[in-house]
């Protein structure tokens, strides 16, 4: 038996019989400060039933928060920035510490950071660190399209370009999308060219791909299906069919990386890295630590239809704090039941792609297009704000869609 105990707390888990006895005060660490983790820690610190017995405490390598889903917007210019200010989004009862976590002791309930400092005790874990591109190859003219300050970085080297300079957007996922509109709305006088190994828009209803198309030929984005980058070498790029292109900036936004922390912490992670959870959210071994958002591999059971993306960080997040609020009142944790309704697409500040969707994320027939499909996206991305937000005011404010038929069924 392992006995752990804070102070003013008696905490006991048993690893050999799988039990959890909680009384008294208890301290939860919220790793990240995105989507999932400022929605898990704004649910928690605001639950007037839980006021007097937990402390929640949120860890970021950043004081902002960050609008990831503005990134795009940011690299083009037609954006001064994505970050907003933490104590906006927060609840003003979780205490922020800016510090880089580079290791958990599941057995001693800590977590370290990179700087030295004295480690930060838990009771309950969120990990929440969420997910970014893989980074760029290195050299002059290649860029990643992964955080804020890589944003910002961008922005200046597309300004500097001279006019007829080509700009190579690789990856054809939404954020590829996205920044190829917005860059090539933004500075017409640049070309813009698409580079996907995929079919773009393939998991769209074929009038939201062809409305996508469209939009992306009218402001003059060259697309390039089917091909991956092989080799990426000064001002030029080359295909896997051989073929070689000219490209002054190249602007990576393809694959997807987790942060190394749940495996250098010894805890269980699938090939890419994400934290493995129960339909619960809990990680087995350890089911004081929860996990939300894009790091986090939850069972096809509850999961194998949800897409790494802010729609489900925000209700992963939400149900992580449902289930630590459940354990420490002694019930029983609930399995995670979450769907979809809209998948948006930001085109440029003129137009946008909303496809409706079912539960499960298969795209309806219809879709909306041009000007009322950007004010439809802009107003989503000001709606998730707004939730966080009112979580902050209101714990239990937010809810989501329930999972498909099929899944509920199980």
């Amino acid at each position: 038996m392992s006995q752990f105990q804070p102070s003013a707390v008696s905490y006991v888990y048993n690893h050999n019989q799988r039990e959890l006895t909680v009384t008294a005060h208890q301290r939860i660490v919220v790793i990240g400060a995105g989507y999932a983790g400022v929605m898990a820690a704004n649910r928690l610190a605001g639950n007037k039933d839980l006021a007097s017995q937990i402390d929640v405490t949120v860890i970021n390598p950043f004081p902002d928060f960050v609008e990831r889903i503005r990134l795009h917007q940011v690299a083009a210019g037609s954006r001064a920035a994505a970050s907003v200010p933490m104590e906006t989004v927060l609840h003003p009862l979780a205490t922020l510490v800016v510090g880089q976590a580079t290791r958990i002791d599941p057995h001693a309930h800590t977590v370290h950071f990179d700087d030295g400092r004295d480690p930060l005790k838990y009771d309950f874990l969120v990990y929440a660190p969420g997910s970014t591109s893989q980074p760029a190859p290195s050299g002059s003219g290649s860029y990643a399209l992964r955080d804020a300050e890589s944003a910002l970085r961008l922005r200046p080297a597309l300004e500097q370009l001279a006019p007829g300079g080509v700009v190579s957007v690789i990856g054809g996922g939404l954020t590829g999308i996205e920044a190829a509109a917005e860059i090539a709305e933004t500075h017409p006088r640049l070309t813009v060219r698409l580079v996907s190994r995929c079919r773009l828009g393939a998991d769209l209803s074929d009038g939201g791909r062809r409305a996508l198309l469209k939009r992306l030929r009218e402001v003059g984005v060259q697309l390039v299906e089917g091909q991956r980058v092989e080799r990426s070498e000064g001002q030029q790029i080359t295909l896997s069919d051989g073929t070689s292109m000219a490209s002054d900036c190249t602007v990576w936004t393809a694959g997807f990386a987790a942060p190394d922390l749940a495996r250098v912490s010894g805890l269980a992670t699938d090939a890419d890295g994400r934290l493995l959870v129960d339909s619960a959210l809990a990680c087995p071994e350890f089911p004081e630590i929860f996990g939300a958002g894009d790091a986090v591999r939850a069972p096809d059971a509850v999961a194998a239809h949800l897409r790494m993306s802010c729609a489900m960080a925000m209700p992963m997040g939400a149900h992580a704090a449902d289930n630590i609020s459940a354990r420490i009142r002694q019930r029983s944790p609930q399995e995670l039941s979450a769907g979809f309704l809209l998948r948006c697409i930001s085109l440029g500040r003129k137009s946008g792609l909303v496809q409706p969707v079912r539960a499960d994320d298969t795209p309806r027939r219809l879709a909306l297009s041009h000007r009322t499909g950007a004010m439809v996206k802009e107003q989503v991305c000001r709606m998730t704000l707004s939730w966080i937000r009112g979580e902050r005011r209101r714990s239990g404010s937010y809810s989501w869609p329930r999972g498909p038929r099929a899944v509920r069924a199980q």
